[in-house]
């Protein structure tokens, strides 16, 4: 889950890494659908908005908003950061996965 300004910087990190296997989505605790597909708009968000409630969200291990939480494709969860997080440290985390 990420705050709304940091979402443009995920959707260039999507787009880097989705052509290697990579899936992004972006999970909204935001009850309101039209209010989060009308800011994915005119954010430029492609990637998959997914809605959930905030109850869901500590199997994640995800404590605070926004988080970010990397799955493994078999569903493992391998890492959760709460907080902020930059471009910088999103692509070095997603590139040490891959490995």
């Amino acid at each position: 889950m990420m705050c709304a300004r940091e979402l443009p910087e995920l959707e260039l990190i999507r787009a880097e890494f989705e052509p290697r296997g990579v899936q992004f989505v972006a999970l909204s605790l935001e009850r309101d659908a039209d209010l989060v597909r009308e800011a994915a708009k005119t954010l430029g968000i492609r990637m998959r908005v997914a809605f959930t409630k905030s109850e869901v969200l500590a199997p994640l291990g995800v404590n605070g908003v926004p988080s970010t939480v990397f799955v493994r494709a078999d569903g493992t969860i391998v890492a959760a950061a709460s907080g902020e997080r930059t471009g910088k440290f999103l692509r070095e985390r997603t590139r040490e996965l891959l490995r």
